[in-house]
């Protein structure tokens, strides 16, 4: 297979040399690995350092020195090129032979013969002269190699990064004094990286490794700590909260208690109780002319007029001469006595209230079984007579039963004396 063929259909071959100068892989890594040209063949060979075995490239960290020096000499680096060459290489050989339990004696062959081509090109075009590393035609043998190990990328994957390396180091080789050499270098050195990008398959998009974070759920600080602990944060800061809030309050209301007293006089405040006029009374007047009116009834006995405790004029009927017994009807003789008593009281300012008593002994009927039942119907009865003469907003109708007597039950004049309809006259 041609190299053009392995690179996806690159126009050129890893060297673009003409078939006379071209060697096969396999005399070229026969020819590599000769026990004369291994250096130190017989020396023990050490254990590479934990940093280089567990680098993703353990081939390409060995490398590194080598490689930094080549940097350096590209860029004009003074000094004995020869000697810190052969020291770098050495240094490599010893590190690299303990890779020989993991890796392929041919690969690290050709990373040797990589690195010295790479070292003497480098210096060459420095103007430090060839470095003369020991590897005569070097960077003849280093396209012959890649040219043979891009047949199986993925095998050789490692030396074909640091076959890379030594390309973007500025490595050139025969391209150096060719024609477009440059642009055939750099066309060869893209396809080499497109196909270590394939052999060593998709990179990982993400950045870092840890992006995600921590994969445990997710646990509230409440599932953690006790409830009670919670709690007494919780009141804790609700007592701060009140100290604070009453601490403020009381600032700002000191200048508002201070302006309201120098409101207030230094004296006491007497405050003036004015006491309401007493209610008026019955005077003397008053009852000297309802008494005038009224004296033939009172000559009789029919009608009595009283003073009040209250301040009314009392105008007392006795009830057992006007009412049946049991009865609330007024009889006949005394309608005209309750008339002539509504006439008087019409010539009268004041409101009137009737209010019938009776005794202890009082008869139940059908239709006013109890005492109370029976003074309430008899002083509205008078109520009715007495519209006739007062206006009817000025009367009320009260019954008291036998609540109030005025004299003893236990005597029949008592017991008349309780039966009675009191006229109360309130004046104004």
């Amino acid at each position: 297979m041609q190299a053009d063929e392995r690179l996806d259909g690159a126009d050129m071959t890893a060297s673009d040399m003409t078939a006379s100068d071209r060697r096969p892989l396999a005399a070229s890594l026969a020819a590599a690995l000769a026990p004369d040209t291994l250096p130190g063949a017989d020396q023990p060979r050490p254990t590479p350092s934990p940093r280089h075995r567990d680098a993703l490239n353990p081939l390409l960290s060995i490398a590194a020195p080598v490689l930094a020096l080549a940097a350096g000499l590209r860029d004009g680096a003074a000094g004995s090129a020869r000697a810190a060459a052969a020291e770098a290489l050495e240094r490599f050989d010893a590190e690299a032979a303990g890779l020989e339990e993991t890796a392929d004696p041919a690969d690290l062959r050709a990373a040797r013969i990589a690195l010295a081509a790479t070292l003497d090109d480098v210096a060459r075009a420095a103007g430090h002269g060839g470095a003369a590393v020991g590897e005569p035609g070097a960077d003849v043998r280093f396209f012959d190699l890649l040219d043979g190990m891009l047949g199986d990328p993925r095998r050789h994957r490692h030396t074909l990064e640091l076959y890379y390396a030594c390309l973007s180091l500025g490595f050139e080789g025969r391209f150096r004094d060719r024609p477009g050499g440059a642009h055939d270098l750099a066309h060869l050195r893209d396809e080499l990286y497109r196909i270590l990008r394939r052999a060593r398959g998709d990179v990982a998009a993400e950045l870092s490794p840890a992006w995600a974070g921590a994969g445990g759920r997710f646990r509230p600080l409440g599932g953690t700590l006790p409830a009670w602990i919670v709690w007494a944060a919780v009141a804790l800061g609700l007592s701060g909260l009140y100290v604070h809030l009453a601490g403020t309050l009381d600032r700002q209301a000191e200048p508002v208690a201070a302006r309201i007293a120098a409101l207030l006089p230094d004296r006491p405040i007497e405050i003036a109780r004015l006491v309401p006029p007493p209610p008026p009374t019955a005077g003397p007047a008053l009852i000297a002319r309802v008494t005038g009116r009224l004296a033939p009834e009172i000559r009789t006995g029919a009608v009595e007029v009283l003073a009040g405790e209250d301040g009314a004029l009392v105008i007392r009927i006795p009830a057992a001469a006007m009412f049946a017994t049991g009865a609330d009807a007024v009889k006949a003789r005394h309608r005209a006595i309750v008339e002539r008593v509504g006439q008087t009281l019409a010539a009268e300012p004041g409101s009137v209230v009737v209010v019938a008593h009776t005794d202890d002994q009082t008869p139940p009927s059908g239709r006013l079984p109890t005492a109370q039942a029976l003074t309430e119907a008899r002083a509205e009865a008078v109520r009715r007579l007495l519209e006739r003469s007062v206006a009817p907003a000025r009367l009320t109708a009260e019954g008291r039963g036998d609540q109030e007597p005025v004299a003893l039950n236990d005597t029949p004049a008592g017991r008349d004396s309780n039966r009675r309809v009191d006229i109360r006259l309130y004046p104004q």
